[in-house]
């Protein structure tokens, strides 16, 4: 086990050092014009996620776990070989990606750290002040660069108006859904309901399909309303999702959450695309590319804390019931029922958002020096 937890905290390292660089890296490789290629990054995380259940059962089903690894450690030397060959001429501009961008937006992970020390015994109270006072003072000072220093990689003052605004903080609870969905959701249906892994990576796979779906396929019928319909719409879905999921999680079986999770994952897939719409609105290309990199770190970031939270809730529920001698199944749904209700909570503040999404005021000439 101790060699076990080496090997992730390894790969957990290396990821936490890619994360905050993604959406600078695409948007310094890609032209302008294909930056938009980046809201695939949520279809890439469900299908990775789902493709990653769907080995492991099947591992699982030839008797040797292991054999996930080995795919893995293949599969990255292929990647690794194929990357090392690639070569890429970026045009010299003046905007390029920020190593001191990346460093201070990285606060929103130490927040994140925070999050997850709330939930852990042994860890000291200095420690855990200590990752809230610095999490808060790099965003601090990452917000206070991009809105005081010339030519920022987020231009805050052309981008503050209320209809982006909306878009990016309801972008955010759409891509925490399926975080949530990917993560919460699977330990659900496996220590709650106790699925096995290949199957619970096969009921999943519908909800993906029609988010897909609904973002890519759905453009025609959907530009016929009004973008403020459309986002109500693909918020009540969300939120009548969520709500039954919350309701009945301590009597749902298999079809009914993947039913659940189609009808919340059809709100996200719209979301998405009106999200994309309202967001690539902007008074030039130049500020659609920024709109679009903030866009990406503030739904990374949200998912990431959204999870930390509800992980913390879930794990606290749990125990305080495990404690109060609830069966240990019961004491486990209950757990999730409270991480699921907190959701759906959140699902609400979205859906009153959308209520109030009639007028788009400029803010940043408010701002602007």
């Amino acid at each position: 086990m101790p060699i076990l937890l080496l090997g992730r905290i390894i790969q957990t390292t290396g990821c936490g050092i890619l994360l905050p660089m993604l959406p600078s890296l695409i948007a310094t490789i890609l032209p302008e014009k294909n930056v938009g290629l980046t809201k695939m990054g949520d279809v890439m995380l469900g299908v990775a996620l789902v493709l990653a259940l769907f080995l492991t059962g099947i591992s699982f089903l030839l008797g040797n776990w292991q054999l996930i690894n080995i795919f893995l450690i293949v599969l990255s030397l292929i990647i690794y070989h194929n990357a090392s060959s690639i070569k890429i001429d970026l045009e010299i501009s003046t905007y390029n990606i920020e190593r001191v961008n990346v460093v201070l937006s990285s606060g929103f992970m130490v927040l994140i750290g925070w999050i997850v020390t709330l939930g852990d015994q042994i860890t000291s109270n200095w420690f855990s002040w200590g990752l809230l006072v610095i999490g808060i003072g790099l965003i601090a000072t990452y917000l206070w660069r991009e809105l005081s220093v010339p030519n920022p990689l987020i231009d805050f003052k052309g981008l503050f108006n209320v209809r982006y605004l909306r878009a990016v903080l309801l972008q955010g609870i759409g891509d925490a859904s399926l975080v949530v969905l990917m993560i919460i959701g699977i330990l659900y249906l496996r220590q709650g309901l106790h699925y096995s892994v290949i199957i619970i990576g096969l009921a999943l796979m519908p909800s993906i399909v029609v988010m897909i779906l609904m973002h890519h396929a759905t453009k025609r019928w959907f530009n016929k309303f009004e973008s403020v319909n459309n986002v109500r719409m693909a918020m009540s879905l969300m939120m009548v999702g969520w709500g039954c999921l919350s309701l009945f999680s301590t009597y749902l079986n298999l079809i009914l959450f993947i039913v659940l999770t189609i009808i919340i994952e059809a709100g996200h897939g719209l979301l998405m695309q009106v999200g994309q719409e309202l967001s690539q609105n902007q008074k030039s290309a130049r500020l659609n590319n920024m709109a679009d990199i903030f866009m990406a770190q503030f739904k990374l970031m949200s998912s990431g804390m959204i999870l930390a939270i509800l992980s913390v809730v879930l794990q606290n529920v749990t125990n305080s019931h495990t404690s109060n001698g609830l069966p240990g199944k019961l004491s486990t749904l209950v757990g999730y029922r409270a991480t699921f209700s907190l959701f759906f909570v959140i699902t609400i503040l979205g859906w009153i958002i959308t209520m109030l999404a009639g007028r788009n005021l400029n803010l940043s000439k408010h701002i602007v020096k």
